[in-house]
């Protein structure tokens, strides 16, 4: 079919004319040699607009583009913090994924915005990553495939993953899930979340690196599943040495432990108090038997006794003891007439209890050490809580298993940069002071000005000037 000459010039090299009934559409397209025809084939690389007898009209999202770019203010402190704290991931997702703009910028504006997939064209053409990072195509049908294409390439994922997961130290493994809130995910099954609401959910297990204070790897489970064969899994797909499950109270149980040692994964489970298996004998003639170790600068003592294969530690904290008592005794003196008899009988029942930490592990490894793998758990719920109520992860309306998959590795590299800047506080004694979303919001407020071509620094407020010199970001002023 012969097509009209103000159409035929727009036809260059590289490029193909679809006419749907009188209008006519421009894409960019390459050859590519099919085996099974044995002969060359155009595969469609990108839609570059209608074609018209005025001219060639762009995509919408172009043309939105084109608008926002000519913003002549724009947030620059954040977006540079970002982009300058994950030169090896964007380098890493540059070896895996054509598409590594996109999934930057939407996993940096996930952070900075918490930001959907309506809003993220514009999110991106009002910050410095537009500048930094050009070129990204973030419009709502773009980003929307894409989750689904990089949902569907588990092996570039785990390519990717695999970079943070070497390296000596122990990683912990952790459980988590997401509600998902659309019938197209398959992999979502009734459960309760925290509120106690019965709602769809798929479960999500994470490896967190303790030497590197990180998460490092992420699997999407089905929402029914969340057993130690599936956490074994995970780590064998991950490559991962050295991984261990640091579990809470309810985990602990014979079968669990009995399939953590035949799926060969270390594990250190706190024991309820009236264990059968902690002897609390020793705690009534004294501290004799007992080693000890400072941890934050205050002494902690401990036993280890072991049970075959197994081991049982023992941990004395004296400030968490006066603790609890002044707790305990509070509560009893609230109380009137036999109620007060009842509490204190019950205080000087469990008297040698208090200020106790006991677990289980098949771990060789000194007592310190164990209580500083066991006080980690407070990281990885830390990353529990970023994920919920920083990046708001636990909610999707993702269309099906792939995209919502693709959704988690956004967030997976949304909680890297988080913990990049959590890092650099940590290093530079400031966490005490600030968090990385108190950072993030005094830096946003660093901005560029384009005047005459060029991209200049606005004023920056003093408090923003000081966590900037405190934090050695190399900001520098044109």
């Amino acid at each position: 079919m012969t097509h009209p000459d103000w159409v035929l010039k727009h036809r260059t090299k590289g490029t193909h004319v679809i006419r749907r009934g009188d209008s006519y559409y421009l894409y960019k397209v390459t050859s590519v040699w099919n085996r099974e025809k044995g002969r060359a084939q155009l595969k469609t690389e990108k839609y570059l607009g209608k074609i018209t007898p005025d001219g060639l009209v762009p995509p919408r999202q172009e043309r939105t583009l084109g608008r926002l770019r000519q913003a002549t203010i724009k947030e620059y402190g954040a977006s540079f913090l970002i982009n300058h704290l994950a030169g090896d991931i964007v380098g890493l997702l540059k070896g895996e994924y054509r598409e590594w703009r996109e999934l930057f910028t939407f996993a940096a504006l996930r952070l900075l915005h918490n930001v959907h997939i309506k809003n993220l064209e514009f999110h991106y053409g009002t910050s410095f990553l537009s500048e930094l990072i050009p070129d990204a195509d973030l419009s709502d049908r773009r980003v929307g495939g894409m989750l689904r294409e990089v949902g569907m390439d588990r092996e570039s994922m785990t390519a990717f993953m695999r970079n943070f997961v070497s390296g000596g130290g122990y990683a912990a493994i952790y459980l988590t899930h997401v509600l998902s809130l659309s019938e197209g995910v398959i992999s979502s099954t009734l459960g309760h979340n925290s509120a106690g609401e019965h709602l769809p959910q798929v479960n999500v297990s994470y490896l967190f690196s303790l030497d590197r204070m990180m998460p490092s790897y992420f699997r999407m489970l089905v929402g029914s599943v969340g057993s130690v064969s599936s956490l074994a899994l995970t780590v064998k797909e991950s490559g991962a040495t050295d991984v261990v499950l640091v579990g809470d109270k309810g985990f602990h149980s014979a079968a669990n432990v009995a399939e953590l040692e035949e799926s060969r994964m270390s594990y250190i489970l706190p024991l309820r108090r009236d264990s059968a298996l902690i002897d609390y004998g020793s705690m009534k003639s004294g501290m004799r038997s007992f080693g000890h170790f400072l941890f934050q600068g205050r002494p902690v003592w401990f036993r280890a006794r072991k049970r075959g294969k197994r081991i049982v530690l023992l941990f004395f904290d004296r400030s968490l003891a006066t603790e609890e008592e002044k707790d305990m005794l509070l509560r009893a003196d609230r109380e009137k007439g036999r109620g007060k008899h009842i509490a204190m009988k019950e205080y000087f029942a469990v008297q040698h209890r208090m200020g106790t930490i006991a677990v289980l592990t098949d771990l060789n490894e000194d007592g310190e050490r164990i209580f500083e793998l066991l006080k980690s758990r407070v990281d990885i719920e830390q990353l529990y809580d970023t994920f919920k109520n920083t990046i708001h992860a636990d909610r999707s309306y993702m269309r099906d298993d792939y995209q919502l998959n693709g959704w988690l590795f956004v967030n997976f590299i949304a909680m890297m940069l988080y913990y990049r800047i959590y890092n650099l506080l940590v290093s530079h004694k400031m966490l005490s002071k600030y968090s990385p979303m108190d950072v993030l919001e005094h830096l946003s407020r660093v901005q560029m000005l384009s005047m005459d071509g060029r991209w200049i620094m606005t004023e920056i407020p003093k408090r923003t000037r000081e966590i900037i010199a405190q934090l050695e970001i190399p900001i520098i002023q044109n």
